[in-house]
């Protein structure tokens, strides 16, 4: 994700600068102040260096640059091992991750049950006028609980991790498949063709801003281990007279490891929001690139149009109807979105007062065996030709007519598995010259 971005946005060093060369030189600078003491051979290091800042030594300040630089390229490379270093992948099987795991669904269950709950008396004392800091204090506790669900926790308990880096990242990673029933993992490269060098620059603003927090971490926790490895390797381990010298050192690089890490939580909200926005104003877009000429007017149909794209998409050899590139003239938007339903559009002959009547049969074949509910019949008649009012009618329950241009014919009945309705209307054709 971030070399692709950095490539649109044109900001590629400034991404490597500051997402890993600055961590990079920050954290060798405190080594070099802090943990040389310490170093077997320390006088001489210190000498060499001291050497390299009066400038009597340019060979070997060229080398320590060349080495610096091949480092930043070193960790630059290795930013998704450490992303998912720390957001649990590697150890999520062990008996330590699985218990953090079992907290976060444990979270995530109470916070999904009180949702609605708070929900509920936030209205209630609303409807009662009640304007007292109960009022408020819902409302707050309210967004509160929305943030952890929107943000700090993804919306199914299979994609949960250990880490609560890792439940941020996941949550906004699959952000897009219940908003809009986009597949990110699939979706995401091309979208990125639609996003313009602007607004990619502010994506990557934040995913620098979390790079240099995560890598100052991790390099942080390197030197806290190094010292200790140090610590441990002198002769008499463990002595408190001797040993205070790497203790403190090793904490204190513990300490700003964990520091960075709690900052760099904040800042990949911060980047998930950014990538959140970039589903939000550029999907429609990427739906035209694709070639589908189709405009959703609603959200179940937008549903539906993606989730069957995302499908395409993943599994290209499959046998199933792909999804048409124009609207066709008869379709159903139904809930769930998704289900699949089979239509079939026949015209009856010409009767003697010059109607035409139509017949459309609308037949649930989910396989998921899943009831069709909520379900609008979208007719778009042939050019010239005009619907007959009142002659909209279903074989079965009932149905009101909400539009004409195109026809719109509104389902009240949900429609069991391989159950079908039928509905028919008369239309006339245009007059002739």
């Amino acid at each position: 994700m971030g070399s692709l971005l950095s490539a649109i946005s044109g900001q590629f060093a400034k991404v490597v600068t500051l997402g890993t060369l600055f961590p990079v030189l920050i954290i060798s600078i405190l080594n070099l102040a802090i943990v040389t003491p310490i170093v077997p051979n320390s006088t001489l290091l210190q000498t060499q260096l001291k050497r390299i800042a009066l400038g009597e030594s340019t060979w070997t300040a060229v080398a320590l640059t060349i080495v610096v630089v091949v480092f930043t390229g070193f960790l630059y490379n290795l930013n998704i091992p450490i992303i998912r270093l720390y957001e649990g992948y590697p150890w999520k099987g062990s008996w330590i991750g699985e218990q953090f795991v079992r907290r976060k669904k444990e979270q995530l269950r109470e916070a999904t049950l009180l949702r609605p709950s708070l929900r509920y008396l936030r209205r209630y004392f609303l409807k009662l006028g009640r304007t007292d800091h109960r009022t408020s204090d819902l409302g707050s506790q309210y967004g509160l609980l929305a943030e952890i669900l929107n943000t700090s926790l993804p919306s199914d308990e299979g994609l949960l991790l250990p880490t609560r880096l890792g439940n941020v990242i996941r949550s906004f990673e699959h952000y897009s498949t219940p908003a809009y029933g986009m597949d990110a993992i699939v979706l995401w490269p091309r979208l990125l063709s639609k996003i313009d060098s602007a607004f990619a620059s502010t994506i990557d603003e934040a995913k620098s801003a979390f790079d240099f927090m995560l890598n100052c971490s991790f390099l942080s926790l390197l030197t806290a281990l190094g010292i200790v490895a140090i610590g441990l390797s002198r002769t008499t381990p463990l002595a408190w007279e001797k040993d205070v010298a790497w203790i403190w050192r090793a904490a204190l690089f513990a300490l700003i490891s964990m520091a960075s890490y709690q900052f760099s939580i904040g800042c990949a909200k911060a980047w998930g929001d950014q990538v959140k926005a970039a589903f939000d104003l550029y999907r429609l877009d990427l739906l035209k690139s694709l070639g589908y000429q189709q405009q959703p007017t609603s959200y179940v149909e937008e549903v539906a149009i993606w989730s069957k794209i995302s499908a395409q998409l993943l599994f290209a050899d499959s046998k199933e109807s792909p999804l048409p590139y124009k609207y066709l003239p008869t379709r159903v938007i139904a809930s769930p979105a998704g289900i699949e339903l089979t239509i079939m559009r026949e015209f009856g002959p010409t009767e003697p007062n010059g109607q035409i009547p139509v017949t459309i049969t609308i037949k649930n074949g989910d396989r998921a065996q899943r009831e069709a509910f909520a379900m609008k019949l979208i007719e778009t008649l042939p050019d010239g030709f005009k619907y007959v009012p009142q002659t909209a009618r279903t074989t079965t329950g009932t149905s009101r007519l909400s539009g004409i241009a195109p026809l719109e014919l509104v389902i009240d009945d949900p429609l069991e598995p391989n159950a079908l309705v039928v509905v028919s209307y008369d239309m006339k054709p245009p007059p002739q010259s």
